[in-house]
């Protein structure tokens, strides 16, 4: 894999000091239920994590996102506390190293999500062109300002456009969409990874910021492919 971007360089120095802790071991590893005795463990902790890992998935791109590196760490030591009862060891443990995550994560989530949002969008590199990086930094200033209601016929453009952009900024829709209400979002069939999204459900702030946004990118692969 290519180096790390600046905001996998701040989750990944975020993951070694959990895994440095004194019980970052208990939760660096898978949890096997056979060793540990524990046979009802998959029925109650549907998705299971753990901080190693997280650490791969970051280090292969599986984790595309900061909201995803957050989501799994969380996972990892929410799984602990529902499986475990609270006056379980790993149930304090989980505890204390979910508390440690939250104070060293709260103090840069906006400088870290604000670097992954220019980068997806095309000015976070250091080769990056000027022109690039401001459309990164309008479309992260816009903040949802514009809540005119969008008509069925805005409505279906928007969804055509969307189904246009590539694989990496469509990546960057479904993840402003999950921040603003990740209910929105709907596994599809038997296919976990796989996405459904009911922009009829999306407010209309929103709809009016994916659609500038979708616009911009679209027509920034129009002009790539005519330079």
């Amino acid at each position: 894999m290519s180096s790390k971007s600046e905001w996998q360089k701040k989750c990944a120095s975020i993951l070694k000091v959990l895994k440095a802790h004194k019980h970052g071991w208990v939760f660096s590893e898978p949890v096997d239920a056979v060793k540990l005795q524990i046979p009802d463990y998959h029925d109650i902790i549907k998705r299971p994590m753990d901080l190693g890992t997280v650490k791969e998935n970051l280090d292969n791109g599986t984790i595309v996102s900061p909201e995803n590196f957050k989501e799994d760490v969380l996972l990892t030591f929410q799984n602990a506390m529902i499986y475990n009862p609270a006056t379980h060891d790993v149930h304090v443990m989980a505890k204390a190293l979910k508390e440690l995550f939250i104070s060293k994560w709260e103090p840069i989530e906006s400088s870290v999500v604000e670097k992954w949002r220019l980068e997806q969008a095309g000015g976070g590199g250091g080769g990056s062109s000027a022109p690039e990086s401001h459309v990164g930094k309008r479309v992260l200033e816009s903040e949802f300002s514009d809540d005119r209601p969008m008509s069925y016929e805005e409505k279906r453009e928007l969804s055509a456009n969307m189904n246009k952009l590539p694989g990496k900024k469509l990546g960057n829709v479904v993840q402003i969409i999950h921040d603003r209400n990740h209910r929105i979002l709907q596994p599809t069939g038997e296919d976990p990874d796989e996405i459904e999204i009911d922009i009829d459900k999306i407010d209309d702030a929103t709809l009016r910021f994916l659609d500038k946004f979708v616009k911009e990118a679209l027509a920034k692969k129009k002009k790539n492919k005519t330079a």
